[in-house]
């Protein structure tokens, strides 16, 4: 049975108390600057089973359908920093509030500041790191993300869906593979462990994947959903798939050959002109059709 994970948007202020020593060699670095580089950074191999480390994920607006990508930076290489990049071409650089982390200091929680926006990390489970109060330009956004490891750093990929029978029923949805699945169909791809959908001001997360036959296509009759699929970055692989949200069930398939920059449905072999869903209301008398679109 799939999990069904519902949040509602609280943006709040967590006042995180932590002990300063003036002879700390251990600083929080202050240059906004160094956070622009956090999508090349890699995760240190020794911080794989700590909460300290890298986290990546994906953003998406709480009432429009702005989305995108976070680096969170947690002490991995001593700085406390993070960055957001929206499919939009806006990036955003946040540091954590406190002036100094010591190493004395034991806390999980983490505020962190920038210009245009603000959120609260808490790591105290590294393997289910959670992002709170998230504001960018005053505008309230959900994030998931995942813990990014040395051996197979974590992916993203962000879309918009568009119903084609009614035109309101429109939101986002973010793919997220957390490096854990690696080349689960021999093809140096990455298993997909969670999906997050916004629609109508709610996000739900979905973490249970179905395999699919693909043989016809692939050869595969049992297709575990992945991204960067066939080791091409940008490639998606996810056919044959449910999602509950927003009251009801949907169907979906998403796939795409970035070689090609074509979609592609891999249980026909058919070439398609986005990802396809249809949701159904839980009383099983509303059905809406629509188009998944990667970004």
């Amino acid at each position: 049975m799939k999990r069904l994970f519902s949040t509602y948007v609280c943006v709040f202020l967590v006042v995180l108390l932590v002990s300063c020593s003036k002879d700390s060699e251990y600083s929080v670095d202050t240059n906004l600057e160094s956070a622009y580089l956090l999508q090349d950074q890699l995760p240190t191999r020794s911080f794989d089973e700590s909460p300290n480390g890298l986290y990546h994920g994906a953003v998406l607006s709480a009432s429009t359908t702005s989305r995108g990508k976070i680096w969170v930076n947690i002490a991995n290489n001593g700085a406390y920093n993070a960055l957001i990049e929206l499919t939009s071409g806006e990036t955003y650089v946040f540091e954590v509030q406190s002036e100094l982390v010591t190493p004395a200091t034991v806390t999980s929680v983490f505020n962190f500041n920038g210009n245009e926006g603000s959120f609260t990390i808490d790591v105290s489970d590294f393997q289910n790191p959670e992002i709170t109060g998230l504001t960018i330009s005053g505008q309230a956004f959900y994030s998931h993300l995942a813990k990014s490891l040395s051996s197979n750093p974590a992916s993203v990929a962000t879309a918009s869906f568009y119903g084609s029978t009614d035109p309101l029923f429109t939101g986002t949805w973010s793919f997220i593979a957390d490096g854990t699945v690696f080349s689960p169909n021999g093809d140096n791809g990455d298993g997909i462990t969670s999906v997050m959908i916004v629609y109508d001001g709610q996000s739900y997360t979905d973490t249970i994947f179905d395999s699919f036959d693909s043989a016809s296509c692939l050869g595969n009759s049992s297709y575990v959903p992945t991204i960067n699929s066939f080791g091409v970055q940008g490639s998606v692989a996810s056919d044959y798939q449910t999602t509950a949200f927003a009251g009801g069930m949907a169907k979906w398939d998403i796939s795409y050959d970035a070689t090609t920059d074509t979609y592609m449905n891999y249980r026909s072999c058919a070439t398609e002109v986005a990802g396809t869903f249809s949701w159904t209301d839980g009383a099983n008398t509303v059905m809406t059709l629509g188009q998944i679109i990667l970004d």
